[in-house]
């Protein structure tokens, strides 16, 4: 009976020896890319093709290299030549801004072109490397901070093996996330050096990395948050003002950034799922709300962020109502760490604060770098004193911190490694199918002549977006013009009136799914709406002619777009205006030459 006890006892104290080794943040570096050399051989992927197109300056238009990242920067004639051309969809508003200040991150992507453009594998290598490096630096984070050693030790294997960083690992586009976050924990073991341990060169060290972790990726705003915590707990001696004093350097240096940001024109604006907090501010705040409990469901379990974002309207609310009530049911079980131990409470805050930038777009596991960062110095802590020190709780209250902390050691240490393992394949078979679609377009030279109109692709940003990208790249002919008649997926029904006239009925609207909102504000007003479409005269007297059609009933006269707008909805107004798109390139679409059929098929 007492030797299985011993035999525990003297794996959990080589255990502990090996969390406390000085060996520990290489071994974990090299660990981390063990687990994700499968990305040297997915290829380029999604994005990956734009960012490769700009690079290389191949019908791009006249775009530089430093454009990768800001190529949408909100002229009118650019994204009208890009709507042409099915870079955008013809619903992308005239102004939309998509662009982000990223030098940092394009100038390693400038240097794969350079030193190996034709090379995927070398530049995933360079990802894995940048991957190794924020293993090893989270690591010196963790040990220093967390007590005894082998806590900060085992925080560092758990964000090792974090699943959710499959993606920045793995994707070129994302590499950014890295050099974000790198820069971000780098300022954090500075600015900790310069106040606990009174090393002075901190102090003017830590602004300078988190300078360039913003010039790598927005992302690194979550730096401020764990800079904030770090004041209020870890602060030695004093009162807290004098820790939160001691951040003024970093306020300058975010003070800067984010004037250069303004004064350049980056930023997001016409765009459903990529908000600009002080643009829309209110509509920032309900997007923390609904996007918070989303990201955290992603960090602390298997299933990845991106899911309510998929799911039909009606799916995601319940979705989003299981994530809240798992958010509080961790809360509950972290409240004795977070009551009793002041660096618990500095991860904890530190994880809620990343949210904050994090929810300016999408849940995706692609931006829990961050999240990740706090959280796995909160379960670390959580796992200790449940688990190795025994739970100051009983009843009820230990056997739930003790069911939890088993499902997190199966979630965290066992099944982790192997979705890590397993997530480049997952960004392949994602991307694949992508370059199959625009292969089946074919190579004869008179499509170049046509237009081609795509009826329901699975999505517009992944398919239809990248067909002239991926033509350009591979040297074969661009169609004309590429007009999509939805985002997709959505259910749709194509009917043909007339010999010139398609009927389109989507189910759920146009903008029902996130692709659409993407490049598309739904807080659009009706008076929004209208004033837009009454810019194009020849739309305009189209769509109040139908309206006042047979076929759809109208009691009184429409004499206006915004009487339309609010009689019909949004849905259907969106409808109408799809069917007269489509029937003003029908005359002159031409479909033989190659294989629709086909090209739906492989997509």
């Amino acid at each position: 009976m007492n030797e299985p006890v011993s035999r525990r006892r003297r794996l959990g104290r080589a255990l502990r020896a090996r969390l406390c080794s000085r060996r520990l943040p290489p071994a974990l570096a090299i660990t981390a890319v063990v687990l994700t050399l499968p990305a040297l051989g997915i290829g380029w992927q999604m994005d990956d093709h734009f960012q490769r197109l700009v690079m290389l300056e191949r019908g791009a238009g006249d775009l530089s290299p430093m454009a990768a990242f800001s190529v949408l920067d909100g002229d009118t004639e650019l994204n009208r030549h890009y709507r042409d051309l099915g870079y955008l969809p013809w619903w992308t508003p005239d102004d939309f801004r998509l662009a982000f200040l990223r030098p940092l991150a394009i100038a390693t992507l400038w240097l794969d072109y350079q030193l190996w453009p034709d090379s995927s594998t070398l530049m995933h290598g360079q990802s894995l490397l940048w991957f190794a490096a924020l293993v090893a630096a989270t690591a010196l984070l963790y040990r220093r901070i967390i007590e005894p050693a082998w806590v900060g030790g085992l925080a560092a294997l758990l964000f090792t093996l974090d699943d959710a960083h499959a993606s920045p690992a793995a994707w070129l586009a994302n590499r950014n996330a890295l050099l974000a976050t790198l820069f971000g924990v780098l300022c954090l073991v500075a600015h900790d050096r310069w106040r606990r341990d009174n090393w002075r060169p901190g102090a003017w060290i830590a602004p300078v990395l988190l300078a360039l972790g913003l010039l790598s990726g927005e992302i690194a705003l979550a730096t401020t948050g764990y800079l904030f915590a770090h004041a209020l707990f870890l602060e030695p001696g004093g009162p807290r003002r004098r820790g939160l004093r001691s951040l003024w350097p970093c306020a300058v240096v975010v003070a800067g950034w984010a004037a250069l940001y303004v004064a350049g024109g980056y930023g997001a604006f016409g765009s459903g799922l990529y908000l600009d907090p002080l643009r829309s501010p209110v509509a920032y705040l309900q997007a923390v709300f609904e996007r918070a409990p989303l990201s955290l469901m992603g960090q602390w379990t298997p299933l990845p962020a991106e899911i309510g974002a998929l799911l039909p309207p009606d799916a995601s609310h319940v979705w989003w109502l299981v994530a809240v009530v798992l958010a509080v049911i961790v809360l509950a079980a972290l409240v004795p760490e977070l009551r009793g131990d002041h660096t618990a409470r500095f991860w904890g805050l530190g994880m809620a604060l990343s949210l904050l930038p994090i929810s300016a777009t999408f849940p995706s596991n692609r931006l829990l770098l961050f999240v990740g960062l706090g959280a796995m110095g909160l379960l670390a802590r959580f796992l200790e004193t449940t688990l190795a020190r025994g739970s100051s709780t009983g009843g009820w209250g230990r056997r739930f911190r003790l069911a939890l902390a088993w499902a997190f050691v199966v979630s965290h240490l066992g099944l982790a490694p192997l979705l890590l393992l397993a997530g480049p394949a997952g960004i392949q078979a994602l991307g694949d199918p992508i370059r199959l679609a625009a292969a089946s377009l074919g190579t004869d030279r008179r499509i170049a002549e046509q237009d081609l109109i795509v009826t329901n692709a699975p999505d517009y940003l992944l398919f239809v977006t990248n067909l002239p990208t991926l033509q350009a790249l591979e040297g074969r002919p661009i169609p004309r013009r590429i007009l999509a008649l939805s985002t997709g997926p959505t259910p749709i029904k194509l009917s043909r009136s007339g010999e010139l006239t398609l009927r389109v009925e989507l189910e759920r609207g146009l903008f029902a799914g996130p692709p659409g909102r993407l490049l598309r504000d739904p807080e659009s007003s009706s008076t929004e709406i209208a004033a837009r479409l009454e810019m194009d005269p020849g739309m305009h007297v189209k769509v109040l002619k139908t309206v006042n059609s047979a076929s759809y009933g109208l009691s009184t006269e429409v004499n206006s777009l915004l009487q339309a707008t609010n009689l019909l909805g949004r849905a259907r107004l969106e409808s109408i205006v799809v069917a007269i798109a489509v029937k003003a390139v029908m005359p002159k679409l031409e479909t033989s030459e190659f294989d629709l059929a086909g090209f739906w098929r492989s997509a």
